[in-house]
């Protein structure tokens, strides 16, 4: 970050205000900056915002094939590998004990415990071997939508600095370049409210059926999330339905068919993922994986000590679990005000971190006389919030809202626009609009870039690790086993082991090391060279014989 005070965005705005006060209007330079402002009225210019987002995306990535970092990616990209194939599992791999991975299930066949939603939108990049270009083109039209759904209620001057705030804040720039579910997620947050904004002034049911497609995607992808979209969605639509024209309040045929036929279509899908996967349509991957690795892991309150995670599972899962485990045991309903407190502090840290701290007052000033738009995206981000106050989850992970910062991002440039009228003590006129939106440009787009360029070097350095790891393996065209043996000082967040959708015809097999059952490992595959690779000396060895396993 850029390590200056977070007051210094208020003097800026503050700043502005007196200067938009001073600025007269002439004739000519009033057309001028009209024609100027004009061009952020464009049919296309979404399309363009879009762009840049998905650009942007693609330079702090760096590739659009890289490793996936944490274990959350590299099950979803597991299961895109092999949705790929068009298949819902692959085959067990030899010795199951050898390949434990955390969110992934190994038997009774091997796949995701993960919704599929995020991996099937995976699956056409891992085609194409551009895994990272669905993330790309799903930041491309979340952009577009943030631009448009803010230009739709405030104009283009608040659509323009509402869209740079939100995609250049450094959670939206560093995890929407990954392959994790909350890309998808905010996708179809923005989609469902462009689809009920559309529906409400049109009432076309084909408006409504964006919405619709929007929350059966959201529910194959992360469906405690899709809950709070939907509860939101339906409260405004019965707001909507009920003063349509003065008609009764009772939504028409076609809309309840087709929010119906979205509902039927992501109960079907998931059905059939289930049965396909678990070989029961009622038995979730994710249920199953829970039952068998973590069965604390649920809503509500509390953990019971018997189930604490197995001492039989490796090091680095086991670590992770407990560490759940604990959240999970001391997650309690007396303790929900200060858990509610400690989760909006860092949903708000999110968006006014650093230099943007201060626009955190703006943003309550832009509460004032603000649209309904806003209120009813603050009321969905709240009622998130409470839904998630079921479940167990440390403070700092407001990932799992990052839904809702597009509508914080709106808050502030409202709160922002708020202030210069009332320096100026009229409307902005034209020119006054356009010079605050060249100063706020100013302002924004070098943090900006300098916040970019950080979140790349943050990137690189997160792939550094595993890259280095792949970089010491055998060379092609070998086949070896690679026993993984971690370091004490290792970060239980990451993981060398990592399966792959095929294990019988894979080149490499990357399991945990052992010990003495090794040895049976090496006997399933005589033909394959066999290493250790130690992580404290960063040294892959050699292993000649099944006894040096046990050394």
């Amino acid at each position: 970050m850029l390590g200056l005070s977070p007051w210094l965005s208020i003097l800026v705005v503050l700043l502005l205000a007196l200067v938009v006060r001073q600025i007269p209007e002439p004739r000519r330079s009033r057309r001028l900056a009209s024609r100027t402002l004009g061009v952020l009225d464009g049919r296309w210019t979404p399309v363009v915002v879009g762009v840049l987002t998905g650009v942007t995306t693609m330079f702090v990535w760096g590739s659009l094939s890289r490793t996936a970092v944490v274990h959350d990616e590299s099950a979803y990209l597991l299961q895109a590998q092999i949705f790929s194939r068009f298949r819902f599992t692959m085959p067990t791999p030899p010795l199951p004990q050898f390949f434990e991975q955390l969110y992934v299930n190994l038997r009774p066949a091997l796949f995701s415990k993960y919704p599929p939603g995020t991996s099937l939108l995976l699956a056409p990049g891992v085609m194409f071997g551009m895994p990272g270009l669905p993330v790309v083109v799903m930041n491309a039209l979340s952009g577009a939508l943030v631009f448009a759904l803010a230009r739709r209620y405030a104009g283009g001057v608040a659509a323009l600095l509402t869209w740079l705030l939100w995609s250049t804040s450094f959670p939206v720039l560093y995890f929407h370049a990954m392959y994790l579910s909350e890309v998808p997620s905010s996708l179809a947050w923005l989609a469902a409210w462009w689809g009920v904004a559309r529906w409400a002034t049109s009432g076309r049911v084909r408006d409504l059926a964006v919405a619709a497609l929007a929350l059966a995607l959201c529910a194959v992808t992360r469906p405690l999330t899709a809950a709070a979209l939907a509860l939101s969605v339906g409260v405004v639509m019965l707001l909507v339905v009920r003063r349509r024209d003065g008609a009764p309040a009772r939504p028409r045929s076609g809309e309840i068919a087709t929010l119906a036929a979205a509902a039927l279509l992501a109960f079907t899908f998931v059905g059939m993922w289930s049965w396909r996967s678990t070989g029961d349509p009622f038995t979730t991957p994710l249920s199953l994986y829970t039952r068998r690795y973590v069965p604390f892991e649920r809503l509500g309150f509390g953990a019971h000590e018997a189930d604490r995670p197995s001492a039989k599972l490796p090091w680095d899962q086991r670590v992770t679990d407990l560490s759940f485990f604990e959240e999970h045991r001391v997650h309690r309903a007396a303790t929900l005000p200060a858990t509610a407190f400690a989760r909006a502090r860092m949903i708000g840290r999110d968006m006014w971190y650093d230099w943007r701290g201060g626009l955190a007052v703006v943003a309550l000033v832009g509460l004032v006389g603000a649209p309904p738009a806003l209120w009813i995206g603050l009321g969905a981000l709240a009622v998130q919030l409470l839904l998630y106050l079921l479940y167990a989850h440390p403070a700092r992970w407001s990932l799992y809202y990052i839904e809702g910062l597009p509508v914080l991002a709106f808050a502030t440039v409202l709160g922002i626009l708020r202030i210069l009228e009332l320096g100026a003590r009229r409307a902005l006129s034209s020119r006054a609009r356009l010079t605050a939106v060249a100063v706020l440009l100013l302002a924004i787009v070098y943090p900006a870039v300098v916040t970019i360029r950080q979140v790349r070097v943050q990137i690189d350095s997160d792939h550094a690790y595993y890259e280095a790891f792949l970089a010491s393996l055998p060379p092609e065209p070998d086949t070896a086993i690679v026993f993984v043996r971690y370091a004490p000082s290792h970060n239980d967040g990451l993981s060398l082991v990592r399966n792959v959708p095929d294990a019988r015809s894979a080149r490499l097999w990357i399991v945990y090391d052992r010990g003495a059952e090794n040895a049976q490992l090496l006997r399933l595959a005589p033909r394959r060279k066999a290493y250790l690779f130690d992580e404290g000396s960063w040294a892959l060895k050699p292993i000649e014989s099944a006894r040096s396993t046990e050394e």
